[in-house]
């Protein structure tokens, strides 16, 4: 089992060093979210097919978060949304649930835009 032990630069933890900082902490935690939720329900009212824009602005949204994550625990500032430091073991998990959460998402919003609803 792995222990959860902060990265050397935790020192910092939860501090904003810089604007690239906040601006992926803003991406992660409230841009992206938002954005995907709104892609979503986009997908699904338009229906064209599986792999249109949205679907491709939709995946790259995905990855902006996880960059933002990535770029926030690179920094030393990085918090979980509590305000706990961050380790990278939770950084990758964020990862991984993020990607199985967003192809779910995809997927469901395409299904019901482009089977149910046509």
């Amino acid at each position: 089992m792995k222990t959860n032990v902060p990265s050397p630069s935790q020192d910092n933890a939860g501090g904003i060093t810089s604007l690239s900082v906040l601006g992926a902490r803003l991406t992660w935690v409230i841009l992206g979210p938002i954005a995907l939720a709104l892609l979503a329900v986009g997908i699904v009212q338009r229906g064209n097919g599986w792999l249109t824009g949205l679907d491709g602005l939709f995946g790259l949204v995905v990855g902006l978060m996880i960059l933002g994550r990535w770029v926030e625990q690179r920094s030393g500032a990085a918090t979980t949304l509590t305000g706990q430091p961050a380790t990278l073991d939770q950084c990758k998990r964020y990862t991984v649930i993020l990607l199985v959460v967003a192809a779910v998402t995809w997927i469901t919003a395409n299904i019901i835009g482009n089977h149910i609803l046509r």
